[in-house]
């Protein structure tokens, strides 16, 4: 039997697999510091919005990608980060 999670829209159960991909929008899409009680949730994307287009730019944004999701979803392994324009 496969873990469920709940789809936080409906309240309704949700397999395993589209529970991780909820986590991990909710993951990048929270800014730190913005979640109650739970200051350090969250990833760094917001900090890096509206900088140049650049090659160190592109590496700040896998870095924010890649820590927040290690640190935050046990579930996942990541192998690659694609980011494109």
């Amino acid at each position: 039997m496969n873990a469920m999670g709940m789809n936080r829209q409906t309240g309704r159960f949700i397999s395993e697999n589209a529970h991780i991909a909820q986590s991990v929008q909710d993951i990048l899409l929270t800014q730190v510091g913005s979640r109650v009680m739970r200051r350090d949730y969250g990833s760094l994307l917001f900090s890096l919005l509206d900088k140049p287009q650049t090659p160190a730019l592109r590496l700040q944004l896998m870095a924010a990608c890649f820590s927040a999701l290690l640190r935050f979803e046990p579930r996942i392994r990541l192998e690659k980060i694609n980011i494109e324009q």
